[in-house]
């Protein structure tokens, strides 16, 4: 048996007798608004052990509830952590059944690049009961959905694109490139709270990184993810990085962190594959970033005042994310993102949306959550002996991705 899976429960229709019977309006939302009419089919929740912090057992018992409510029948299994293959315990499940919902950071690894074959499959970026339950789960996907088009309709028909934060990023370019090669993913993600990634082909300039790298949940490595106690300045041209400044140690930590994920793999480390920023209004991560990196920006992404860059590899996610707090983001001269606020009543698509669903518009009219981290303080001043200049990095650094190198999420 592989060792990613502890075990598997067929519940065909067996009641939960422990949960509450109340109906669940998130769960509804995703069956209804992601799978659909589910009676007479069979629904496979992949569900990873609650032990390992980020998911709780109550989410997927309320969605199980919710499927044998709507007639389907329901199997459950217990997965372990992801590893840098498949599961074939998960591919055995999948052949047996109509649906599949991932309740596992199992489903998040191959969202550009599926691993599985088989039935749809729903991501639930929902961890728990609460975020399942709350503003964040039960607010519409379709309107989500049709936001999220909107967004990448205003976006990527842009002539400019500029991105700027507090702390001194400034990118600026054309989406073109996007709009005639970009991808998206190719799993259903619930909720919605991700526009398509815009490629950085196109845009060159800064990116000041604060608080954490850490990995994009594509492959597993260790040490899993860099502490940044100081800001540091990502420079680039069109995809490519050219260099870091800042902190001498803390620069050379971050080159010897791109040359190791690097080479593990075999990638193109200064490749920039994209960037995107959050937009569920309701997004909320509640713990400090500071208890689990990886869970913070594996989840909180989705938040408006975060934006992120898919860096190391080249094919979205890359390995490496660059997390950006309150970014503002003008679109041929308008901000749709000002300093992490989100504002879609200021485009005339994105403004529709909204008009045609005032539970949403509502939604962004209500202050933002927490997103788990405080503004970095400025970088402190520094003598050029101790920084690193942009264009620093010998262009033979890191190798180039064989053509063979698996994509993956």
């Amino acid at each position: 048996m592989n060792n990613q899976m502890h075990g598997f429960v067929a519940a065909e229709n067996a009641p939960l007798h422990d949960m509450d019977l109340a109906r669940s309006s998130g769960a509804a939302n995703l069956i209804d608004n992601c799978l659909g009419n589910v009676e007479g089919m069979t629904i496979l929740l992949v569900c990873e052990d609650p032990r390992h912090g980020w998911y709780d057992s109550a989410a997927p018992d309320r969605v199980h509830r919710e499927l044998l409510a709507r007639g389907a029948a329901v199997r459950r299994m217990m997965v372990d952590l992801p590893e840098n293959r498949p599961n074939a315990d998960v591919q055995a499940a999948m052949n047996e059944v109509d649906r599949v919902i991932f309740f596992s950071r199992l489903g998040d690894q191959g969202r550009f690049n599926w691993h599985y074959t088989g039935p749809l499959c729903v991501m639930s970026y929902a961890l728990n009961e609460a975020m399942l339950e709350g503003g964040y789960g039960s607010l519409d996907h379709l309107s989500m959905h049709r936001l999220k088009t909107a967004i990448d309709e205003v976006t990527l028909g842009a002539e400019n694109i500029r991105v700027t934060c507090p702390l001194g990023t400034y990118f600026e370019g054309s989406p073109s490139a996007t709009a005639t090669s970009g991808s998206d993913v190719v799993i259903h993600r619930f909720p919605m709270g991700i526009p398509q990634p815009v490629l950085a082909e196109g845009f060159s300039g800064k990116a000041v990184l604060s608080h954490y790298l850490t990995p994009t949940g594509s492959r597993i490595y260790t040490p899993e993810y860099l502490p940044l106690r100081d800001p540091v300045t990502a420079h680039f041209e069109a995809s490519r990085i050219t260099g870091f400044s800042g902190p001498a140690d803390l620069v050379a930590a971050v080159e010897a962190h791109y040359e190791r994920v690097a080479r593990d793999f075999g990638l193109d480390g200064y490749n920039i594959d994209s960037w995107h920023a959050g937009i569920h209004p309701l997004m909320s991560y509640d713990q400090p970033a500071a208890l689990d990196p990886l869970r913070w920006s594996g989840t909180a992404f989705q938040h408006p005042r975060l934006l992120h860059f898919h860096t190391c590899g080249s094919g979205p996610p890359g390995e490496i994310c660059w997390m950006i707090l309150d970014p503002t983001i003008e679109v041929d001269g308008i901000a749709l993102w000002e300093r992490g606020q989100l504002h879609p009543e200021r485009f005339a698509a994105t403004r529709r949306v909204l008009d045609g669903d005032p539970a949403l518009a509502a939604a962004f009219r209500a202050p933002a959550g927490p997103v788990g981290v405080e503004p970095a303080p400025a970088a402190p001043a520094f003598s050029p002996a101790a920084s690193t200049p942009a264009g620093s990095f010998p262009a033979d650094s890191f190798p180039a991705d064989p053509a063979t190198s698996s994509q993956g999420a």
